[in-house]
């Protein structure tokens, strides 16, 4: 299916329910992102999935454009949607408290997770010959981490603290946007850029595109040490294949996209829920590039951290490994 297409089953979905059958069906809104961004195709395609096999139609699902997975998880807590994408950091920090926007009475102690979905991974790139081949040999290079409150900038914050580095480690520490430090990077005044976002990433496949760059692997004692001590972080392979002149999987690390509801959602909703993408996840991978990372033996536990969902309970515990 056609992204375009998806999109109008994302939209449309927001008037499926006539008044006649809203008084029979349960209704559930997907709080997503931004209507041409990936969240808000996730959110399309697991509505799809939820309204095709419903049992007589009986749970209609719809989702919501916004602002991206703050907005999301605060409209989940104020009750104006049932279900919310987030990041998996996100969804640790609203549940535990651990934010500014999520402490005191705005924690989401009432948020359960359905499943977990793709991964959001860290990407390293380096100028080929630029003898950067690991993530050690970033020491004392000019790097760009992005901007303070960005993805890229909390994975690589997170990483290099694991490491037990500060920015005094590199020669150069830059904070400019993406398309700026890409450009940069290719015309040699940065050795390495991170990035970060689901594979594969526009702007990952652009730099790529752009100059002779290197992936490299993030791996090692100190990568381990991050996802033990945050385990909203997960390993992640970016697979062969999926970007320009990068043949073999490189390994990293990930935030990866959770779906959140609210306690109050009906069990028997969220168990169909759950087993409409559970068991159709061939279906979803041929959606779009972005949604191939699907996993059955992950969408269960990776990187959750608040509990489970009765209904999601249930379905896996049914379903078995």
């Amino acid at each position: 299916m056609r992204l375009r297409n998806l999109l109008g089953v994302g939209l449309g979905a927001l008037m499926l329910c006539s008044p006649a059958t809203a008084k029979a069906a349960s209704r559930v809104v997907i709080g997503a992102g931004n209507a041409a961004g990936g969240y808000f195709l996730m959110g399309a395609a697991i509505c799809e999935q939820v309204n095709r096999t419903s049992p007589g139609r009986k749970l209609r699902c719809a989702v919501e454009p916004s602002s991206g997975s703050v907005a999301n998880l605060e409209a989940l807590r104020d009750g104006q949607i049932e279900l919310a994408l987030a990041q998996s950091d996100w969804q640790h920090h609203a549940y535990a408290g651990t934010a500014a926007k999520f402490t005191g009475n705005n924690r989401l102690k009432d948020m359960r997770v359905l499943m977990s979905l793709t991964a959001s991974p860290l990407v390293l790139l380096a100028r080929a010959g630029g003898g950067v081949a690991r993530i050690e040999d970033l020491a004392g290079k000019r790097l760009d981490i992005g901007k303070p409150g960005s993805g890229r900038r909390a994975a690589a914050d997170d990483l290099f603290g694991a490491l037990g580095w500060d920015l005094g480690k590199f020669k150069l520490a830059s904070e400019l946007d993406e398309s700026d430090a890409i450009a940069a990077l290719c015309g040699g005044q940065l050795d390495a850029v991170a990035l970060a976002g689901a594979t594969p990433d526009r702007g990952v496949a652009a730099a790529l595109k752009a100059c002779k760059l290197t992936l490299l692997p993030v791996s090692g004692p100190g990568v381990q040490k991050l996802i033990e001590a945050k385990p909203y972080y997960s390993a992640v392979r970016i697979p062969g294949g999926v970007y320009p002149g990068v043949s073999a999987s490189i390994a990293t690390i990930g935030v990866r996209v959770i779906l959140a509801a609210s306690v109050k959602l009906a069990e028997q909703d969220a168990y169909a829920i759950v087993k409409a993408v559970a068991e159709n996840l061939d279906a979803m991978r041929r959606l779009h590039p972005s949604l191939s990372g699907l996993d059955r033996k992950l969408i269960g536990t990776a990187s959750i951290a608040a509990p489970l969902h009765d209904g999601a309970a249930r379905y896996y515990r049914e379903a078995g490994p």
